[in-house]
């Protein structure tokens, strides 16, 4: 089941950032027919800034630091995100989240935060209370924390890849949809193909849509994936073995003599 079926960037083109952007200016709509989308393409091609619009426009839950709402590092995409408009199956989900590669320490900050918030409750309430109604408050505090230890561990614990893993091995749930911004960027090649691992059954089992910015050919290749290139001729449909991404990996492991000798 895909919930978010049309993506429909505004024809009325502005001239400032992000609208300005070549991707955008060639593109007023994009088709999504499998329950995984891929963006590809370089730098500063607008993949990312898609994303971002995407999540405002859904008002989806931010893992990190801050909500969408009060992160002041999407203001500058607020205005391109109103003039998107959607068009959803009949079964549209409020499911899901957004989550960027550069939210996991925001996220750990958070739940530090928690935690310290819930021990100043269970410190106020042995101050303030006694007998039954103590014993019910702090009990009921501490199954809050437990059970974020439960579903997270300590992620002050772990390494960075293990933890960014983990976040999404807790958050993800069935039919929900998931805009994650290169996940790469805190993985291995080993973690990246437990991530696949897990969108590949999400998605055929469980009834998920993943919209992914990714530069890893790995995450690329994800089966039901429809892969799109971002580039100044605007956002099209690509096999993964045409990337530039692919074929520039695939060419220097074959050869790095090659491509050292004039770097």
């Amino acid at each position: 089941m895909y919930y978010l079926q049309q993506i429909h960037i505004p024809v009325e083109k502005e001239t400032f950032f992000p609208f300005s952007v070549p991707a955008f200016a060639k593109q007023d709509r994009l088709i999504l027919e499998q329950p995984i989308s891929v963006f590809v393409g370089e730098n500063g091609s607008g993949k990312s800034t898609l994303l971002k619009a995407l999540a405002l426009k859904i008002n989806l839950p931010a893992i990190g630091s801050l909500d969408l709402e009060t992160d002041e590092t999407l203001d500058g995409f607020r205005s391109f995100s109103n003039s998107i408009r959607l068009i959803w199956n009949k079964n549209r989900n409020y499911r899901g989240f957004f989550f960027r590669a550069e939210d996991y320490f925001g996220f750990v900050k958070r739940l530090k935060n928690i935690d310290v918030e819930l021990k100043n409750d269970i410190v106020d309430f042995e101050k303030n209370l006694s007998g039954y109604g103590r014993k019910i408050a702090v009990g009921a505090v501490n199954g809050q924390k437990e059970a974020l230890t439960r579903k997270y561990g300590d992620l002050t614990q772990v390494s960075h890849g293990e933890g960014f893993l983990k976040v999404l091995q807790s958050r993800i749930q069935t039919e929900g949809i998931y805009l994650i911004d290169e996940p790469e960027a805190a993985l291995s090649p080993q973690r990246q193909l437990a991530l696949f691992s897990m969108i590949k059954s999400m998605a055929a089992n469980q009834g998920c849509q993943f919209i992914i910015a990714t530069h890893s050919p790995i995450l690329m290749s994800l089966p039901q994936a429809q892969v799109f290139q971002f580039d100044e001729s605007g956002i099209n449909p690509i096999n993964v073995e045409e990337t530039e991404h692919f074929t520039i990996m695939k060419n220097f492991l074959n050869n790095p003599d090659s491509f050292l000798r004039f770097l």
